[in-house]
């Protein structure tokens, strides 16, 4: 009698995440393929790897749309069974051979082979891997039973079968991303004003988008090709209008705030879903505090945005080497926090960012910008001086300047013949004030003076307004 192999169907336990992230079939790389065993017998039986997955298996979705069944494992003989015996089968699939991690895959029987869903190989590999679609080795153990009447016995020897390559279907991930609605007038081939910050890393490593925009109304997201072929196909929206957060759908309607001021939104397109955080307004001030005034954020040294466009900029005097310091948007720790991003100068405002460092001593000019992604932040030491008609060196050598820690004021005493002068740092014209004594500017003008002994003092110390004093002797 004809021996009928039944295949145990085991349910995989875990909630799979259904998103728009398969809109298109994305390959990373040609398939390696590796040396398989062909068979292998235990305790009688003997098991191959079934047509299916015998070469480099490259799941597409159309395999998983259409329901695809792929032949897993082949049982080419068996012993003799008793009267009415079955074997039944359980499957799984490991990313090494020991099988330390391992998924259960549903499986069904034709014949004396074992069948699984194409469908259900992609989230099995996914589960071994990530969703990142590249090439990837599994092996399969075939554990199985014989059943007689209410009596199952396990076989003591699973039948394991590899290495296979099976390549899953991924999310497409474009290296970029852009906004388009009401803030640029709906202009598709207009948006490289428009463009998401990306940390440049390979998308799959590194698959998070951001931008940073004012009263965005009305708004969709491009992808990189839509954008270059100028097309509305695959130009992400949501089923939610108004949500803000949410999955992207290709299909989607537009989305929206409408709240007033300043929005980030942040696209994770590994799992096609957007976050928008509203801002609202601007706050003008940010707060330095650190290991040079014992991390009080109220009596912090702060930074300004003098020109109300989310860059501020300030002084702050570090005595120490290797002083460690923060920017916060509050004078205390309830606001938004920005430490260490990474190098370039990046800041994150992820409240477990690490702290930034100044490692030299010294009085230094601290530019931050929160216009645009990645927020970064710059510190020049500057010692300062004056320097003009009316000085020593003329307009070829700076007078030096004293700084005094305790004042947090800069000051010299020469003399001065009739002329014009101004105030700049470190020898060189990058950074330098003039015009009103009372509220200087940045490549202000010629200050006038006449002949005399002069006290001249600098104060940096409020980014609102920078001042100086000239007093006679």
């Amino acid at each position: 009698m004809k021996n009928k192999i039944y295949l145990f169907v085991t349910l995989l336990g875990i909630l799979l995440h259904t998103s728009c992230e398969d809109v298109y079939d994305h390959v990373a790389e040609p398939p390696q393929a590796y040396e398989q065993e062909d068979q292998q017998s235990v305790d009688g039986f003997s098991f191959a790897i079934g047509s299916g997955l015998s070469t480099p298996v490259v799941l597409t979705n159309d395999l998983i749309e259409n329901e695809t069944i792929l032949a897993a494992v082949n049982t080419t003989s068996t012993p003799e069974l008793a009267e009415g015996a079955y074997v039944k089968i359980v499957l799984e699939v490991s990313d090494s051979e020991d099988f330390e991690n391992v998924v259960a895959i549903n499986s069904a029987a034709d014949g004396n082979n074992a069948t699984i869903l194409a469908a259900d190989l992609n989230e099995a590999v996914k589960t071994l891997y990530g969703k990142r679609p590249d090439a990837r080795q599994i092996y399969l153990r075939a554990t199985y039973y014989i059943v007689e009447g209410t009596t199952s016995s396990l076989m003591p020897t699973p039948a394991i079968l590899g290495p296979l390559t099976v390549t899953p279907v991924g999310p497409v991930i474009e290296t970029e991303y852009y906004i388009v609605g009401s803030l640029n007038g709906w202009n598709i081939g207009d948006l490289d004003n428009w463009k998401f910050y990306h940390s440049g890393k390979d998308v799959y490593d590194d698959p998070v988008f951001s931008i940073l925009v004012e009263n965005p109304g009305e708004f969709k997201i491009v992808p990189k090709s839509s954008k270059e072929a100028a097309s509305w196909d695959y130009v992400f929206g949501s089923y939610d209008d108004t949500a803000l957060e949410g999955e992207l759908q290709a299909d989607g309607g537009n989305l929206k705030v409408e709240e007033p001021g300043w929005v980030k939104i942040t696209l994770d397109m590994m799992e096609y879903k957007y976050f928008i955080e509203v801002i609202g307004e601007m706050n003008l001030t940010l707060y330095a505090p650190g290991g040079h005034q014992g991390w009080s954020p109220e009596t912090a040294p702060t930074l300004y945005s003098r020109n109300f466009d989310f860059k501020y900029e300030g002084y702050v005097y570090f005595a120490d080497e290797n002083t460690e310091f923060k920017f916060t948007s509050q004078p205390d720790w309830g606001g938004t926090n920005y430490g260490d991003g990474g190098e370039g100068g990046i800041l994150s405002d992820d409240g477990g960012a690490g702290n930034l460092k100044i490692t030299e001593p010294g009085y230094y000019k601290l530019n931050v910008d929160l216009s645009v992604l990645p927020f970064t932040y710059t510190a020049v030491a500057t010692d300062w001086g004056v320097i003009g008609s009316a000085t020593p060196g003329g307009w070829d050598n700076d007078t030096d300047m004293t700084y005094d820690p305790e004042t947090g004021i800069w000051s010299v005493t020469l003399d001065l013949i009739d002329g014009a002068f101004k105030f700049r740092a470190n020898d060189g014209w990058d950074i330098n004030l003039g015009g009103d004594l009372n509220n200087l500017s940045y490549n202000g003008s010629d200050i006038p003076i006449t002949e005399g002994n002069y006290t001249i003092t600098l104060d940096l110390s409020n980014p609102q307004q920078y001042s100086a004093t000239i007093v006679q002797n």
